[in-house]
């Protein structure tokens, strides 16, 4: 609004007062025009005022529609992330309702809610409806274990303060599975290997005070007391050193030395570098149809190689063993078989398991750590291959080596 407007008025009154001094007008005349002249001031300060509202609204419409927008946007963005998140997570308010889950929750219930659920709906599965009850009754942090068909969860409730109160609070639940077995798995080993090694040490100990008594004199039992000392040593030995290999296999901390290998050539050093003794007269056959050479560490695959034999030999009570060596486009495929006793179903389950022994007895009489076969597929992984056994009880039993050919 300009000033000119407010002055219109006052001066169309001055110029009726000048010239009413010197034209004769009626009172009535100069109301007439006074009037006019206010309403035409009000009309135009009017059409001002509604001018510049409506240009104000328009604006602010816009403004709110772009903050709208934005709004939609970041909810979107916001729900996308949610419920994208790989763990299930909830949000549990003060009147004990999920007021918000995301689509991995949806594994805890038994069908599809048709409403608003609490934390006491049935549809829930009972161990998490605990863990939502507690988490709501005392509105404080808490952490549990849960088991939910086979899945270990690590459960959290997380309080949420609003103005220095509870409001609710947001329960997540994080896969644990992994962690826990592996726990499990350090605890078992430690336990076996605990095992494996009290055996040796108990049979030396029981010998050396055998011999170490006052009145033992008898030299033929002194003899076979130290050649069982011996035999116990290099058993201790081996597991000894099979668990640091494994150990550092299994941590990634040994670098494999590749190189380009023969793999008939190699596989025919292993044979011929078996004990007599331990190949018992069995008939070891190679064929092999691979033409390039493979990169590999010799020395880890050698030792592969050498596990898998000398276990047909000692073990299976096979009269045959048959090694064949497959090339194909990316890989190569090891197979070795022998026509022994075979291996239940049962066992194979565990067959690559630490300290796990088909036969016991037999095993431990032939001095084996127990470890051969989980060193075969820590190497095997390590050079990103695959092992596989195939057996069946009378009918023998054949171990799959597969490897990339390149680096």
């Amino acid at each position: 609004m300009k000033i000119t407007d407010f002055l219109l008025v006052p001066l169309v009154a001055f110029l009726i007062l000048l010239f009413s001094s010197t034209i004769s007008f009626s009172l009535f005349s100069v109301v007439l025009i006074l009037t006019a002249a206010a309403s035409y001031e009000l009309y135009v300060i009017h059409r001002r005022l509604t001018q510049n509202f409506k240009q104000q609204e328009r604006s602010f419409i816009s403004k709110l529609e772009g903050t709208a927008k934005d709004m939609h946007l970041v909810e979107s963005q916001l729900e996308t992330v949610f419920n994208n998140i790989p763990s299930p997570l909830a949000l549990l308010d003060t009147y004990g309702q999920l007021v918000l889950v995301n689509h991995s929750f949806d594994r805890f219930l038994k069908a599809v809610p048709s409403k608003l659920l609490d934390y006491r709906d049935e549809l829930i599965d009972p161990a998490i409806r605990l863990f939502l009850k507690e988490s709501y009754l005392t509105e404080k942090a808490i952490v549990r274990n849960v088991d939910f068909n086979g899945i270990d969860f690590q459960c959290l409730s997380v309080p949420i303060q609003e103005n220095s109160r509870y409001a609710g609070c947001l329960l997540i639940f994080q896969d644990i599975t992994q962690a826990v077995e592996k726990e499990r798995m350090q605890k078992r080993f430690i336990a076996d290997a605990s095992h494996e090694l009290k055996t040796p040490i108990a049979a030396i100990k029981g010998m050396i005070e055998i011999l170490n008594r006052r009145d033992f004199d008898d030299e033929e039992v002194m003899r076979d007391f130290h050649l069982q000392i011996e035999k116990e040593t290099h058993r201790l030995e081996r597991i000894v050193s099979d668990l640091l290999q494994l150990s550092r296999l299994s941590a990634g901390q040994i670098l494999l030395q590749k190189e380009a290998v023969n793999v008939t050539e190699l596989i025919e050093n292993v044979i011929h570098e078996i004990p007599i003794s331990e190949k018992k007269g069995i008939e070891i056959q190679v064929h092999s149809t691979i033409q390039s050479l493979v990169w590999l560490d010799r020395d880890r695959i050698h030792q592969v190689i050498g596990n898998l034999l000398k276990n047909a030999c000692l073990h299976s009570g096979a009269t045959e063993v048959m090694i064949t060596v497959f090339e194909l486009e990316k890989e190569i495929e090891i197979q070795i078989h022998d026509n022994g006793c075979g291996i239940s179903a049962t066992d194979l389950e565990h067959i690559f398991e630490r300290f796990y022994r088909v036969d016991t007895h037999r095993a431990r009489s032939s001095g084996g750590s127990g470890l051969g076969l989980a060193i075969v597929k820590s190497i095997v992984n390590a050079h990103h291959g695959e092992v596989k056994v195939l057996s069946e009880v009378g009918k023998g039993t054949q171990f799959n080596l597969t490897l990339p050919k390149e680096q």
